[in-house]
């Protein structure tokens, strides 16, 4: 679970105002959440059967109810909700209590930076527990799909367990002359062989289990004995596998008749083949590089990938030589490639402009020596295609892999964020390698680093806006951008508004929010002078509440740009208003005054959504994303969704559904009163605010 989703949160706490002090301190952590106070056993039981929940805290003191007694409802419901404890007592003892009833940790209370980090080691270890549960059960959906599969397949399958025959298809009995497959199964399948051949096939066999060989099948050829006796000549498959949950080997005969292994040997070398450099294509590399990392259990051996891609490609080949000259330059790059590999190496096509070179047994220094020749040979010849010359060059990212590197797609990830670190490295002008290193930086650095980056691009101009529409759910014929702002410096997207928010840099904030105000109410004065009467919202940072110069800037900049101040509406977080109630109260009376609008994001969060309304008073509410989420990705019903809006349209305030993916949302929230909607189904982020609102 990532810091960004809403925390559907449990207090078990007998002073209400403690409760909030958690609920405000996890909200200006960045951490926003929806939490519900429980007072009683039968109430847990209620909601524990109505939603699903993230994570329960309760005090251990609390006598309303116990700790222990909400620990075991949670179990006696077979909810998995991680249960957290907090405690005013010191030492060791309060925590094994704690653990021995089942809680996931005991932290001392006021200890927030601790709290905060054993939250997130819960959501995340949640979150692991609902994808595996949700991989299970598509794993025995597919094992289900596999054996309807397998019982009315064509080919003769089979699969042995110390021996044994646990499972044959229909088409396995008849092979071997057998009128039902329940006359073979759990026979030793030893005894359907020839008696000359049994000796050397239990040693084939016995090879075949040691090996634990899930890619490559080994070919299998040996003389049985039908069920009337007579000899039958065979050839099989032999592949290590999972049935039934138990390791066990596949035995497959191919229902094929005649002599055909030479076409299947020419049609497998093609399917395994890239046809424009003859190299091993992308699904055959991935089965590979596989079984390399397999190769590398219980030994000390490290292997390396080298994953290649052409800089620039499509400007510096495909526009220069077309389709035609693309595949002969990709030829000639394959045999530069081939020509530079080492024996036991294997080279692959992997993408349109990227290739693969796997190595076997290397060293990090051996890896980036042999990066380093390959690009300088890359560098130094002219290619010819097309009937131009050409000259380009690559980035190379290098991954180790090991007994630890899990499986290829890591493997792949790692080289490919490598590659990225070498094109970010070369500034872009490419010719670079990088070997990829596990994250080790501290939060604290990486924090530099970002702000760093924040700074660079406020100087140098490298930020842009994007533009999604909010559309009018009532027909009330208004055009509403929502404005957001991303870096466009060529490394990882960083989104800078967030990270200013979650690192709590008042001055950088500060800065940032009036650029953005700025830029986005200049773009939409060109719009309006156009004819087009559009109206933006603007997201303000906690720092720029509190801002008391904000108000009066504002009035300067609204005359600069010429735009309207009722075309703007700034937005605030709830749990910024929550925070910093007198200073969202003032600034809220200030720019509506001016005519200026005002919303609050993340509405319905919190134990008591509506109190900070009776302060500040707001035009418009954005629902908490996690209210869509519940109807749209979990199949909940919409009944805690239509009661929020309704509750706020009773203050006369109107209300925006964001993050809507599905048509299907629409008619519940039209008959609610909705007022806006927002989301991809509306339109992603955009450059431009050239969205049809016409809702014809």
């Amino acid at each position: 679970m990532t810091s960004d989703n809403t925390i559907r949160l449990l207090l078990i706490h007998d002073v209400p105002a403690e409760a909030q002090r958690l609920v405000s301190m996890l909200h200006n952590a960045g951490r926003p959440n929806r939490a519900q106070h429980v007072a009683s056993e039968a109430a847990l039981v209620k909601l524990l059967q109505e939603h699903p929940w993230d994570l329960l805290i309760a005090a251990e003191q609390s006598k309303k109810l116990e700790a222990v007694n909400a620990i075991r409802t949670i179990n006696k419901l077979q909810k998995d909700v991680p249960t957290l404890l907090l405690t005013e007592r010191d030492g060791a003892q309060p925590v094994v209590e704690g653990l021995k009833i089942g809680a996931r940790d005991v932290v001392t209370v006021d200890e927030d930076q601790h709290l905060l980090l054993v939250i997130q080691r819960e959501l995340t270890a949640l979150e692991e527990r609902r994808q595996a549960r949700l991989h299970d059960r598509r794993y025995h959906a597919t094992l289900k799909r596999t054996k309807e599969l397998l019982d009315s397949s064509k080919d003769a399958i089979a699969y042995i367990s110390d021996g044994l025959i646990v499972y044959a298809n229909e088409s396995f009995a008849e092979r071997f002359g057998y009128q039902e497959r329940d006359d073979i199964e759990y026979q030793p399948l030893i005894d359907m062989l020839t008696e000359g051949e049994q000796p050397d096939a239990r040693d084939f066999l016995r090879q075949c289990a040691i090996s634990n060989n899930e890619v490559e099948a080994q070919e299998w050829q040996f003389t049985a004995k039908s069920a009337g006796g007579s000899p039958l000549p065979i050839k099989a498959e032999v592949l290590s596998t999972i049935y039934d949950e138990e390791r066990c080997l596949q035995v497959r005969i191919a229902a094929s008749s005649g002599n055909t292994e030479e076409l299947e040997a020419q049609l497998s070398e093609v399917k395994n083949r890239d046809t424009a450099t003859g190299l091993y294509n992308r699904q055959r590399f991935v089965q590979l590089l596989d079984n390399a990392i397999q190769s590398t259990t219980g030994s000390q051996r490290t292997g390396g990938l080298m994953y290649i891609e052409i800089d620039r490609f499509e400007e510096s080949v495909q526009q220069v030589v077309g389709v035609a000259g693309t595949d002969e330059l990709h030829m000639k790059f394959a045999q530069l490639l081939q020509s530079s590999a080492r024996r036991g190496d294997i080279l692959a096509r992997y993408g349109e402009e990227s290739y693969c070179l796997l190595i076997p047994e290397t060293t990090p220094d051996s890896a980036e020596a042999r990066s380093r020749e390959l690009l300088q040979k890359i560098a130094d010849t002219i290619f010819e295609a097309g009937g131009k010359t050409l000259h380009i060059t690559a980035c190379i990212g290098i991954s180790l892999m090991s007994e630890t590197s899990g499986n290829a797609d890591k493997v792949l990830e790692q080289a490919s964020k490598a590659h990225d670190s070498a094109v970010a490295n070369s500034d872009g002008k490419g010719n670079g390698f990088a070997l990829y290193e596990p994250d080790s930086q501290q939060q604290g650095d990486a924090d530099t680093y970002h702000r760093a980056r924040v700074v660079q691009a406020l100087e140098a101009g490298n930020l842009k806006l994007l533009y999604q529409p909010i559309l009018s759910l009532q027909g009330s014929g208004e055009k509403i951008y929502e404005v957001l702002v991303r870096l466009v410096d060529g490394k990882e997207q960083l989104a800078p508004i967030a990270f200013l928010e979650a690192l709590g840099d008042a001055g950088l904030s500060t800065k940032m929010d009036r650029w953005i105000i700025l830029s986005a109410i200049k773009a939409a004065a060109a719009q309006r002078a156009k004819g087009d009467d559009v109206s933006v919202l603007l997201h303000l940072t906690a720092a720029s509440l509190k801002d008391t110069s904000l108000p009066a800037w504002l009035g300067v900049a609204f005359k600069a740009a010429k735009v309207p101040p009722k075309a703007v509406t700034f937005q605030m977080r709830a749990e910024d208003i929550g925070s910093n109630l007198h200073a969202a109260r003032d600034f809220a009376h200030l720019v509506q005054e001016m005519g200026c609008r005002v919303a609050v994001c993340h509405f319905g969060t919190g134990l008591s959504p509506f109190k900070a309304l009776e302060h500040v008073k707001v035009d418009i509410a954005k629902i908490d994303a996690s209210f869509v989420r519940e109807v749209q990705d979990e199949g909940e019903d919409s009944e805690g969704l239509v009661k929020l809006v309704g509750q706020l349209k009773e203050i006369d305030t109107r209300v925006i559904v964001p993050h809507i993916e599905q048509a299907s949302m629409l008619p519940t929230l039209w008959q609610s009163g909705t007022d806006y909607i927002q989301g991809y189904y509306v339109q992603p982020p955009g450059d431009e605010m050239d969205f049809d609102f016409s809702l014809d």
